[in-house]
């Protein structure tokens, strides 16, 4: 779960008993695990509400992670233009390279493809 008042986020088993704790990304604000066989852990690092300029330079970003917290990648950074975050209040990672992104402080939802498939040209006609 994300535990953004105490900047970490807390894995539980199911009888609610505590496993571990990831304290790398920040102050997360929301937390998705994806589907299928190789699951993925997303986590926001989401600017404060009240969104001092101060924390521009420490947040906005979003982790993609592996279960065991280790930290593949991370994009995005604070700022209100496409790309950027605001507040990260939900991930919906039902696809592992297509996040939606929904943002409360901004009123806004985002639709992320983190490994797009280049297109290629047709051929050309002789």
């Amino acid at each position: 779960m994300a535990d953004r008042g105490n900047a970490r986020i807390v894995v539980l088993n199911n009888d609610l008993e505590l496993k571990t704790m990831y304290t790398n990304v920040g102050n997360p604000w929301t937390v998705c695990v994806s589907p299928g066989a190789h699951q993925y852990l997303y986590s926001s690092n989401s600017n404060p509400d009240a969104n001092p300029a101060a924390s521009w330079e420490i947040t906005g970003e979003i982790y993609k992670m592996e279960l065991d917290g280790r930290i593949i990648g991370k994009f995005g950074k604070a700022g209100k233009n496409l790309g950027e975050f605001q507040t990260v209040h939900e991930i919906d990672c039902r696809n592992a390279d297509q996040l939606y992104v929904s943002e409360i402080s901004a009123w806004r939802a985002q639709k992320i493809i983190l490994n797009p498939q280049k297109i290629q040209p047709a051929p050309a006609a002789r």
